[in-house]
């Protein structure tokens, strides 16, 4: 299993002029800590059409060569394949843990601080969820607040974060372990001459992908700052994005025109966004956007638009790893902050889209 981690490097945070409640100054909340736990093996996309049935099939083959993946973590042996879906529960949700134990064992931390747990995935068939076992693995304070999101997809990074923000306003100094884990393989069937195009297009991009953050609000954390977050669901569509489940099949259909449902008021909304705070889209240094896909990193490109370099981070994760669900954001989080170290006083926005069809949008200052 591969991992990569990123630790902060006590960059100071430029303040914003906002009116404030008279009293002492509340921490900053931060992302103090991020790593990813990939599986071991990796697939070419001739791998994947292979395994799935799709070597013979031209419109799968120019779906694949134009999605912008070139490789992906997934499992798709012969027995993995064999099983329905429901076969497949029990094994999916032991790698989830496993993945999950790597990302947060990468993480330099103090346990013992943990206060609250959240985890995710696009799915879960298991019970007790993961929250309560990666608390029962670690042996983590019993009294920790423990929360487990399901189907929340591509658009989760931003609801998580806040989330673990609000739970720690009752844990001052505390920390607060976010995993989101996905395994895409699970979903994944081979090819039936009734499938639908939107199976095959799924079949295109997905992967699997496991990342574990460390949020505090603790002084002594370094980190970027989180200093707003918005989700914006977008009306009528809900059937773009939509998990297909059935007896022997299952993928996860999307609606062809989601990117331009995604980006069609996108430009206004971070506009507006970023208006509150006083900031113009000039004064982004770093866009952090989903890897979803060619087409939503296209829309997204245009609708705010963006340079091929702003983006060139998305570009690589999903050429790298697919969209892997849950924690695709925070692998270009992660790869970004390694690759451009950012400077006191920079922002980076973050701008996820997933199911809803729903609009995160996060902004982090350094």
């Amino acid at each position: 299993m591969r991992i990569a981690a990123y630790r902060s490097t006590g960059l100071s945070l430029q303040s914003l002029p906002a009116t404030r409640v008279p009293g002492p100054e509340p921490a900053a909340l931060r992302i103090a800590a991020l790593a990813v736990a990939d599986p071991a093996e990796t697939l070419s996309q001739e791998d994947v059409l292979r395994r799935l049935g799709l070597a013979d099939d031209e419109f799968a083959r120019g779906i694949f060569e134009r999605c912008g993946v070139e490789h992906r973590h997934l499992r798709l042996d012969e027995d993995f394949l064999s099983r329905p879906i429901q076969g497949r529960a029990t094994e999916i949700e032991q790698q989830l843990l496993d993945r999950s134990v790597v990302a947060i064992d990468a993480l330099p931390m103090d346990l013992a601080a943990v206060r609250v747990v959240i985890s995710a995935s696009l799915y879960t068939m298991g019970c007790p969820p993961l929250a309560n076992r990666l608390v029962e693995h670690f042996g983590l304070p019993p009294d920790a607040d423990k929360y487990h999101l399901s189907g929340v997809g591509c658009a989760s990074a931003v609801p998580l974060v806040r989330l673990a923000g609000q739970a720690l306003h009752d844990h001052p100094g505390g920390h607060a372990l976010v995993v989101a884990a996905d395994s895409l393989s699970g979903i994944l069937m081979q090819a039936d001459p009734d499938d639908p195009k939107a199976k095959i297009v799924g079949s295109a991009i997905f992967g699997d992908g496991c990342a574990a953050a460390l949020v505090s609000n603790d002084p002594g954390c370094d980190g970027p700052a989180i200093l707003a977050s918005r989700v914006h669901q977008i009306g009528d569509t809900l059937g773009a994005v939509s998990l297909e489940l059935g007896s022997q099949d299952s993928y996860l259909h999307l609606a062809r025109e989601l990117p331009d449902l995604a980006s069609a008021g996108l430009g206004e909304l971070v506009d507006e966004f970023l208006r509150e705070r006083r900031l113009v889209r000039a004064d982004i240094d770093h866009w952090i956007v989903h890897p979803g896909g060619r087409r939503i990193i296209e829309s997204a490109q245009d609708a705010l638009g963006l340079a091929h370099e702003d983006v060139a981070t998305s570009w690589e994760a999903l050429a790298d790893h697919g969209n892997v669900g849950t924690p695709s954001i925070f692998y270009v989080l992660k790869e970004e902050i390694e690759r451009s170290e950012p400077a006191p006083g920079e922002h980076a926005l973050m701008v996820t889209i997933g199911p809803g069809v729903t609009v995160g949008l996060m902004l982090l200052g350094w």
